[in-house]
Formats: structure tokens, C-alpha cells, sequence
């Protein structure tokens, strides 16, 4: 095991990830995919008490130091890097700065693209929108990186990406993939505000799905397809996912329409017939909660924010809010520990900080 020395981390965070990392470890299966994973950073340079700030990069740099405390497979982000609410040039030195400490090590990693990415939080405060990124600079200062990784993940045209583990696949969606123009010099959609996959991103889903072969399948994104109400979780097309991942468990042939919409109509053939695995999980985060519930046979897990939502602040969920949680205590982060184990066919979720210490479920 690898112990990543030279990573400085603040002292509290050492003691508290110290503990997590002697009691976890024992749990894992020698055979199983343990990957370190956070979501919703919200990394930003202005500094708050109670909300948000630079933090985000530090909770980057303290998953990288738990990672080389466990025996873990894969480092992986679930998006939301950055809070998207400062100047251009700021949002992109902290999102260089995070991708910094994913490449400064050997052991792969895969980050998902966030709604908050695209610094279309900043761009909502002028009237042309000035400040908001063309999606090139995810691409280019992300993405690319990613797929030059020795041993790294299989990257799509629209951002999906996925990895083999033994028998297990692991596919993370981009929902944040939107068609960008500008028009009248405004840019077409608040990437913020807008959740969604395009017909040919599902399309390179169902050829990833169609080419698992016998190995069991975990969904990752940074926001949810469905809701706990049986609702789409993306403006556009988060149900036609759902019923893809239904078909796969299902082993059918046929297609899913997308209706006649412009950016997001289309339709998408799939063939299932030849798979053998199943749909383990389907786990996200962009909530700032945690949940699981199970949508026809699929079952969903929501990972807590592990950006600071201090109790008082309005913009702080019910979740984060009964946590409690207080700047350099170990409530300010939130993280997990995400097994698969094969074998005995479970998913296990190890959280630290603002985080359940396990939940686990059979597929």
C-alpha cells in the first residue's frame, strides 16, 4: 500500500481520516473495486465559515491522502469541482488546480462534469452572460488529461466515460451534456440550470452497456436520473435512461424515442440480448443529500455534498442541516469509500465526515 506522505493535510483531517481509514480497512474484500469518491466540491477561492470556499480543493487533497491510506482502486469525482460563481480566470485556476492533484498520482482516476462547471453561476449575474465557459474548456483542462491517463477510462464524444474492473463495469454519465451556442452574444442554456443527455450520449451508453458482456454494471453522474418520486432527475431525457437501464436488466432489443426537440430528440437502438450482467447501482450527487430508493428493479444512491453547508446559511439543505456542520471539524467534509464486492454481490458505502459510516445493498 502506498502512503502519500508528501501530501499535506490539515491536522484534524489527518486524525479523523486516520481512524475512518483503520476501520474500514479490515472491510474490504481483497477481490472487490474500492473507490474513493466525492462529489460537489463547490471549490471557490472566496473563504466562508459557514458556506462554501477554498475547502473544496483542500477535501480534493484529503481524499488523495485517504486513497493512499486504503486499498483502493480508482480516485473518482462526481463534478461540481467548482462553485462557478467567481470570475472566469479564478474558476478555471481552482479547477486546474484540483486536476493538478488527480494527476500528481498513478492510481487512475475519472471526474464527472458538474452543472456548476461551467461557470454559468457567475455568468447568471450579467446581463449578456459574460464569464460562462464554452464546454472546450471542461474538455480541454478535464477530459483530455483523463483519457491520457495509462490504464485510464474510455472517454465518448459527449463525455461518458467507463472502466472494466474483473467482472464489473463501471460507466459515469455526463448530465450535464448540452449543446452549447451562442446567440446574440448569450450563450442558448444556463448549463446550471439545465440537466440533461443528448440522444447520442444514451446512444454511447447503450454500446457500453451492449459491450459489458457478462460483467455487472455500476452507474455513476454527478445528478441523478430519477427522483425518489418516480420523476426524471434532468430536464431532458432522464427518464429514457432509466428505461434503458431497465431494458439491460431485462436483456430486451428494441429503441427509445426522444421526442422531436431539437438538442435532445432523437432515437436510440439497443440490443441486450447478448449481456449477462446486471445493473448494480445508479449513484450520483449534486443533491447535496443522501438518499436510496429503488425505480423498477433500479436502485439509486445519492452521496452528500462535501463542500461546507454550514446550519444557518439559506441555502443549506434539510440533510446538511442536521449535521451541523463547522468549518475545520470533521463535519466539514463529507467523502466515501464505494465497494463493489462481486463475490457476495454487495455494494457497500463507507462515509466519512457529514456522511452515513455504511450503507450496503444486494444486487
Amino acid at each position: 500500500m502506498l502512503r502519500h506522505q508528501n501530501i499535506s493535510i490539515r491536522h484534524f483531517a489527518k486524525k479523523d481520516l486516520t481512524a475512518f481509514a483503520d476501520w474500514v480497512r479490515p472491510q474490504l474484500s481483497k477481490s472487490g473495486l474500492n473507490m474513493a469518491v466525492i462529489t460537489d466540491t463547490h471549490d471557490r477561492t472566496a473563504f466562508s465559515r459557514t458556506f462554501y470556499g477554498p475547502n473544496g480543493y483542500w477535501h480534493v487533497q484529503e481524499q488523495h491522502w485517504l486513497a493512499g491510506e486504503l486499498p483502493i482502486d480508482w480516485r473518482i469525482h462526481l463534478g461540481d469541482l467548482v462553485d462557478g460563481s467567481e470570475p472566469s480566470f479564478l474558476t478555471l485556476w481552482r479547477l486546474r488546480n484540483i486536476v493538478a492533484d488527480y494527476e500528481a498520482d498513478s492510481l487512475p482516476y475519472v471526474i464527472a462534469k458538474g452543472n456548476h462547471d461551467d461557470n454559468d453561476k457567475y455568468a447568471e449575474r450579467n446581463r449578456r452572460f459574460a464569464g460562462s465557459f464554452h464546454p472546450w474548456v471542461f474538455n480541454e483542462t478535464v477530459l483530455r488529461p483523463m483519457g491520457l491517463q495509462v490504464g485510464g477510462p474510455t472517454i465518448s464524444r459527449h463525455g461518458l466515460s467507463y472502466f472494466d474492473w474483473a467482472n464489473v463495469r463501471v460507466i459515469v454519465m455526463n448530465t450535464s451534456d448540452v449543446p452549447v451556442r451562442w446567440v446574440s452574444g448569450r450563450k442558448n442554456y444556463d448549463l446550471k440550470k439545465t440537466l440533461a443527455m443528448t440522444a447520442g450520449q444514451i446512444q454511447e451508453l447503450i454500446d457500453a452497456l451492449q459491450t459489458a458482456g457478462s460483467r455487472d454494471v455500476l452507474i455513476m453522474s454527478h445528478a441523478p436520473v430519477m427522483t425518489r418520486s418516480g420523476k426524471p432527475g434532468l430536464r431532458y431525457n432522464g427518464k429514457q435512461v432509466h428505461e434503458v437501464l431497465r431494458a439491460f436488466n431485462a436483456k430486451l432489443a428494441g429503441q427509445v424515442q426522444f421526442g422531436e426537440h431539437g438538442d435532445f430528440g432523437g432515437q436510440a437502438t439497443f440490443d441486450f440480448a447478448q449481456t449477462n450482467g446486471t445493473i448494480i447501482a445508479a449513484v450520483a450527487g449534486h443533491w447535496h443529500t443522501e438518499e436510496d430508493f429503488r425505480i423498477n428493479g433500479i436502485h439509486y444512491s445519492l452521496l452528500n455534498c462535501s463542500a461546507l453547508m454550514g446550519r444557518l446559511h439559506g441555502l443549506t439543505t434539510n440533510y446538511n442541516r442536521k449535521w451541523n456542520r463547522l468549518i475545520n471539524t470533521p463535519s466539514e467534509y463529507s467523502g466515501y469509500v464505494v465497494a463493489v464486492e462481486p463475490q457476495s454481490r454487495r455494494l457497500k458505502l463507507f462515509g466519512y465526515g457529514a456522511a452515513s459510516p455504511l450503507r450496503q445493498f444486494e444486487y
